[in-house]
């Protein structure tokens, strides 16, 4: 594992444990939306956004379709966003 993959399973491992409030072992649209506004307030942003931008952030991060977010899905994200 490259310690980029490092970084990134830490990562994720951090966000799984203060945002999956049931330990689930994936985020509903609630936890997302709690992940979401709380990574864009720590960006500098206002941390508002509209359900229509929330839902379309859900889909990109949702590949498969389910209505949760898993870990992988989350690397996926995470390393799309960081162009890797």
């Amino acid at each position: 594992m490259s310690d980029i993959d490092s970084i990134i399973e830490k990562c994720i491992d951090d966000i799984w444990k203060t945002y999956d409030k049931d330990n689930s072992g994936f985020l509903d649209k609630a936890e997302t939306k709690a992940f979401v506004k709380n990574t864009l307030t720590e960006m500098g942003e206002n941390g508002e956004f509209s359900e229509a931008d929330f839902e379309a952030c859900f889909k990109e991060f949702d590949k498969d379709g389910n209505g949760t977010i898993s870990k992988d899905e989350m690397k996926t994200f995470i390393k799309k966003v960081a162009g890797l």
